[in-house]
């Protein structure tokens, strides 16, 4: 989300500070309001020193300078920081993070507790591998620059690597060229070698920088380092070598030589990078290379690496889609533009959802920050509570005496309601009871058409068997229903009247069991059942409950037609007993099947016989208390 305010970036360089002040505009962009850098001479490559330094530097910038804002981000030089790309096998989302940790404490050369490290989810190989970019820093090197920004007033809200900053700052400025781009972003201490292909990135460092060039021309022609370095940055150029006769100047002709041998040293680095980039990532070859970082703007490195790698060779711009203000010097800025990409890249955070979003803020000083942040609202939020709890209190003792006073003229009130209240509880009970005798009765009418319902859907399973039968082997097949009972020996619905539909199907039967008869069977209360003992049974048709019945037993019978097909008995069976099934409004389909296995018969025998156990989707009750 875009800030109201000005905001500052810094890049915490081996060789230098750069700081530029931004604020978002209203086309939600940035404008550059101020921009500024201060060297760090041979100390900010040496960790022993290097933090006196940078605080000498960072209080130079932000006191003479002019820099208004409190809020900072900030980037730690790239020789500080760890990164790797590694590969990780396809797996389910919630394992990656797991994954990723295992890849972290395997890959990361420092116990895992004295660092800060994160992670980004670069994109996919092609082989469905993820490919994720670890980086990571020693916390001691983090709480140093938090202690040199809080010693100025200002807070860090944000701690980048190199990489991460130059590679949003690129796809911000270059987002539309196609094909494969490098940067080669050249620094004090060392080089960053970023590749852009089809939205993805790579990145290697490389352990080579223009400090090389300044010491060992130091060493060379025995003057202090910061005399090398003012005359490298006033008279240094690469050799162009081969014809080129060299200058006139001793000193300067000796700086570069020595500039040539040591880009030399990092084109063979970025040589290979190149392969491996080439060969392990699967990419392409680069069609163009920009230049970026300090240590690029020396005479001739464009020309040099445009020989060597036989490319296109053009400057890094950060500010190309970036808004300067009209007070700014364009010309110094043009100089320095190719050193501020990661600065642009920090900035960039601020506004816009980017590419890689690391942020290596160790966790516990995110937490203090956030405190010091909301401490004044704490503080102001306390003292409210405070008063707030006093005026709660005098209002409840206020509230409280007045419901006394309620309380009790509402219990005078109450008190003939209640003596009422105890008379009509009998009549209360009476009333409930009358009310369950109606509903038990209602659930006996609701009933008196379940059988009905059962019988036409049988006889509905028997004629399409039969039609299905005789389409399949050109002759009439008989099937019949012989009984139908509880799942229990001794009591037969018969009396149903489920007939053979193969004589007669014009003439529909009724479903409806008569009354009388569902006594006789024991189907309903009051008859004079002659299996009492059914009781002595370790399974009956109503599942332990002698008021239901939950499963019927189907007995059917059908004509014998092995003579024409060996199958047809059996196919016959299982056909009805799948349409049996499929009727789930009424038979549970898993508990509904065939009991035993069929019969064996001759083709001279007539009739084959089968039983179907029929479980009931919805008990059936056969009296007021089975409901």
């Amino acid at each position: 989300m875009a800030k109201s305010k000005s905001f500052l970036c810094i890049d915490l360089g081996a060789g230098s500070v750069k700081i530029a002040e931004f604020e978002p505009n209203d086309a939600g962009g940035l404008t550059l309001l101020k921009f500024a850098q201060h060297p760090l001479g041979l100390q900010g490559g040496q960790d022993a020193v290097r933090e006196g330094a940078v605080k000498k530097a960072l209080k130079t910038l932000l006191t003479e300078q002019g820099f208004s804002a409190k809020a900072l981000n900030v980037c730690p030089p790239g020789y500080q920081v760890f990164s790797k790309f590694s590969k990780l096998p396809p797996v389910e989302a919630r394992k990656v993070v797991e994954i990723i940790g295992l890849e972290a404490q395997n890959n990361i050369p420092f116990p895992i507790d004295e660092v800060v490290w994160d992670h980004q989810i670069t994109g996919k190989a092609k082989g469905g591998e993820l490919e994720v970019m670890l980086v990571a820093i020693k916390t001691d090197l983090v709480d140093k620059v938090f202690n040199a920004a809080e010693s100025l007033g200002r807070t860090v809200d944000l701690v980048d690597t190199p990489q991460s900053a130059l590679c949003n700052a690129f796809r911000h400025n270059y987002s539309e060229l196609e094909g494969c781009s490098m940067v080669l972003d050249i620094g004090a201490k060392s080089s960053n070698v970023l590749f852009f292909e089809d939205g993805k990135v790579f990145t290697r460092s490389i352990n080579i920088g223009a400090n090389a060039i300044t010491q060992e021309f130091a060493t060379e022609q025995k003057m202090r380092f910061p005399d090398a370095e003012q005359f490298k940055l006033e008279q240094g150029f690469v050799g162009l070598g081969g014809a080129y006769e060299d200058p006139e100047n001793p000193q300067q002709a000796a700086i570069s030589k020595i500039a040539r041998q040591v880009m030399t040293r990092l084109h063979i680095q970025v040589n290979q990078t190149i392969q491996f980039y080439k060969t392990q990532q699967g990419g392409s070859a680069p069609v163009r290379l920009f230049l970026a970082g300090g240590a690029s703007i020396m005479p001739y490195t464009s020309q040099f690496f445009s020989e060597k790698l036989n490319i296109e060779v053009d400057y890094f711009n950060p500010f190309q889609s970036v808004g300067i203000d009209p007070s700014l010097d364009l010309e110094e800025l043009g100089r320095l533009a190719p050193s501020f990409g990661t600065v642009v890249g920090l900035a960039l955070r601020n506004v816009f959802e980017c590419p890689v979003e690391l942020n290596l803020m160790p966790r516990q000083l995110r937490d203090r920050q956030e405190f010091n942040r909301k401490k004044p609202l704490v503080l102001a939020s306390v003292a409210g509570l405070v008063l707030l709890m006093l005026l709660v209190g005098f209002f409840f003792r206020q509230v409280a005496a007045e419901k006394q006073k309620v309380l009790a003229q509402l219990e005078s009130d109450a008190a003939p309601l209640l003596r009422l209240q105890d008379s009509l509880r009998p009549e209360e009970s009476a009333l409930a009871t009358r009310i369950d005798h109606a509903k038990r009765f209602a659930g006996l009418v609701e009933q008196r058409f379940v059988w009905s319902d059962l019988l036409a859907i049988i006889r509905q399973a028997l004629m399409e068997t039969e039609q299905d039968a005789q389409r399949q082997y050109a002759v009439d097949s008989g099937l019949w229903v012989e009984s139908l009972r509880p799942d229990s020996p001794g009591v037969n619905l018969a009396g149903a009247a489920v007939v053979d539909t193969w004589e007669d199907e014009e003439e529909e039967p009724s479903m409806m069991m008569d009354i009388e008869m569902m006594k006789r069977y024991g189907l309903l209360p009051g008859g004079d059942s002659e299996d009492d003992d059914w009781g002595d049974e370790e399974e009956t048709s109503v599942d332990d409950d002698e008021t239901i019945i939950a499963k019927l037993t189907l007995a059917c019978k059908g004509v014998n037609r092995t003579g024409i097909n060996a199958n047809a008995n059996n196919n016959l069976a299982f056909s009805f007993l799948k349409k049996l099934q499929s009727h789930t409004n009424y038979f549970n389909a898993d508990e509904t099947k065939l009991v035993g296995e069929l019969p064996l018969v001759d083709e001279s025998d007539a009739t084959f016989g089968f039983e179907i156990s029929l479980r009931l989707k919805e008990p059936i009750p056969l009296t007021e208390s089975g409901l």
